[in-house]
């Protein structure tokens, strides 16, 4: 882990260059790269897809942080009205409440992201005279690929990580990483320890899973091409299952739950902490909503396809 990939010494100041900040930038730029190319390739505009491009980041930036501060009202009320339990000036008032901007501290929620970055494409591509369907396949694969780099970037910082696991392949965030922080500040870290314990590494499966789903999508959608959303549904039926499994693995301290089941047999199997729950987090909820959605959307599909053509009369 490499929270930091560079120091730079620019004016006599030492500037951090954060891995997670770099692997950020390099996922969308690939994201967007991929999306000009085969947009252009589809005979649409090339400035238009950059600038769709561009509000959609801004829209799932905004729209990822405003979920994520709904799910934790109660905290950032709390930090705003109390502050420290200490009197405080205006000025530090104005600071705590200001935290719900503060998205460089960490906290996003992406199904936040995407229901504002498609309401985005909607409301462009109508405006465009676009499909919004064939919009929706363009940026498809290119949401799977940008979010596999941006979940590297998540295992470099140290944030999103999982539960404490017995798996060989668990991973002990150092002093300084996401993890080691809160959970310190959670008690979960011996005093003097310079590691977390060894943990799941809920990022890493989360970015193979993605790249997966890059894959699949790039091999299906020359078959689906005749079939406008086709591709988008497929990445949300492939998305959605993979979110809610990855969801039992999660640790960090800012989850919150829809409420709380408990699986020891399951979570043993799982290399997880058997007092620890596996359902029903606010991120398993919107899969299974999501999963909902997208069985309305095929069942509509489907009758659609079942309704005969319009026979011309005869002459």
């Amino acid at each position: 882990m490499f929270p930091v990939l560079l120091d730079l010494k620019i004016g006599g100041r030492d500037i951090a260059l954060h891995s997670y900040g770099v692997l950020i930038a390099l996922g969308l730029a690939a994201a967007i790269a991929l999306a000009y190319r085969d947009g252009r390739r589809d005979g649409l505009d090339g400035g238009r897809i950059l600038d769709l491009a561009f509000w959609m980041v801004v829209a799932g930036l905004v729209g990822s942080r405003l979920l994520y501060v709904l799910v934790n009202a109660g905290d950032f009320a709390r930090v705003c009205t109390e502050g420290g339990g200490e009197p405080r000036s205006w000025g530090a008032v104005f600071s705590d409440c200001g935290r719900v901007l503060a998205v460089w501290e960490g906290g996003l929620a992406f199904y936040g992201g995407l229901v504002a970055a498609t309401a985005v494409a909607y409301r462009f591509a109508t405006r465009e005279g676009w499909s919004f369907l064939r919009v929706a396949d363009l940026f498809a694969p290119a949401l799977a690929l940008g979010h596999a780099f941006g979940r590297l970037g998540c295992f470099a910082a140290g944030c999103c990580f999982g539960k404490e696991s017995t798996g060989h392949w668990a991973f002990a965030f150092p002093r300084g990483s996401v993890a080691f922080d809160e959970l310190s500040a959670a008690g979960a870290v011996p005093f003097g320890a310079g590691f977390t314990a060894p943990l799941h590494p809920t990022q890493l499966y989360e970015a193979v899973g993605e790249l997966a789903i890059f894959a699949v999508l790039m091999a299906a959608r020359g078959r689906l091409g005749g079939r406008r959303g086709a591709v988008f549904l497929l990445y949300v039926a492939l998305y959605a299952p993979l979110r809610f499994v990855i969801e039992m693995f999660r640790g960090d301290t800012a989850r919150r739950f829809a409420f709380e089941l408990q699986a020891p047999r399951l979570a043993a199997w799982l290399h997880l902490p058997a007092h620890e729950p596996l359902f029903l987090s606010v991120g398993q909820l919107s899969s299974l909503v999501v999963l909902a959605a997208l069985a309305v959307s095929w069942g509509y599909r489907w009758r659609q396809s079942r309704v005969p053509a319009p026979r011309t009369p005869a002459l």
